[in-house]
């Protein structure tokens, strides 16, 4: 885990400490231990989070509050009819609350990949009251506030919107994909060319003169669009053999968060039965993923 994924899931710690027993919290922990910048990090980001939680807490609510919450989640969850009018007042209290500069983004993006990672387990939990939880959300809607993203720089704005993936995240929710009992491949075609085709009609990342070149001479299997956390993707399948194929995804360096070699020689590691290479190229992720060993999969490169 490096600094930059260890972040992404320090953002969801619990102010309670509730969530340092769970093994991804405990390792995000103990790196920020050891990183003087992560851990000054995180003193700021708890401090924030407290000051945050303090000043809600002062708020005055109006009387019936819960009940209006209750009845809204109930709503949603199609327990009862929707309501003909909203209660004017509380929305006016509500829109009032100013939530610290990028709580929003990350509270979306939470809940996007929560729904996202079926298989995965969930790095989400937020130790706000539910009256609280359903406040802030409220206050989002009604802002009148344009949503942050980030700085001015190039790496900093998101096309799709929304917080950058660690790669440690593509890397699963891509074998995820691939061990779905529905997974199936958008077009089968050996030719290289005709997938790259294909994935460029889709308005992705195409892998074009980035395949490795144990690969070059490697019929292709088919392609799959994908997305992680509503960033796009693509995989290319390769069939070296009869019982050997291996799994190329792509997605745009600004989607994704983490350090990658850039030198043309990969970081490679088994994750159980999975073999898997990652890298960057110019504006380009890569993951390559094999059911083989990592020494196996290194003589593509």
């Amino acid at each position: 885990m490096d600094k930059e994924e260890a972040r992404f899931i320090l953002r969801c710690f619990r102010p309670d400490g509730s969530d340092a027993a769970d093994p991804e919290f405990a390792e995000a922990l103990q790196l920020a231990a050891a990183d003087r910048e992560l851990g000054e990090w995180l003193a700021k980001e708890r401090a924030q989070d407290a000051e945050f939680s303090s000043l809600l807490g002062k708020l005055p609510l109006p009387e019936g509050l819960r009940e209006e919450i209750m009845a809204g989640l109930a709503v949603e969850r199609g327990d009862m009819p929707q309501a003909d009018e909203i209660d004017g007042p509380l929305i006016g209290a509500l829109a009032m609350v100013r939530p610290p500069e990028g709580l929003r983004d990350e509270i979306v993006a939470a809940m996007e990949q929560s729904v996202s990672s079926k298989k995965s387990k969930a790095w989400w939990h937020f130790g706000v009251p539910l009256a609280a939880a359903a406040g802030i959300t409220l206050a989002f809607v009604f802002s009148s506030e344009p949503p942050v993203t980030g700085d001015d720089s190039t790496e900093a704005v998101v096309p799709q919107g929304g917080t950058a993936v660690p790669v440690s995240f593509v890397q699963s929710q891509a074998i995820a994909t691939l061990e779905s009992e529905d997974f199936s491949l958008d077009l089968k075609d050996p030719d290289h060319n005709t997938l790259f085709e294909f994935i460029r009609s889709q308005k992705r990342t195409c892998p074009s003169g980035c395949v490795p070149a144990g690969l070059e001479d490697v019929p292709g299997l088919g392609c799959r669009i994908i997305e992680v956390d509503g960033k796009p993707g693509a995989i290319v399948c390769f069939k070296r053999s009869e019982n050997d194929v291996v799994h190329l995804v792509v997605f745009r360096r600004e989607d994704v968060v983490g350090e990658l070699p850039a030198d043309g020689r990969p970081q490679l590691e088994q994750s159980g039965d999975w073999a898997v290479a990652r890298w960057e190229v110019g504006n380009r992720v890569f993951v390559l993923l094999g059911l083989t060993d990592t020494e196996r999969l290194e003589e593509l490169f």
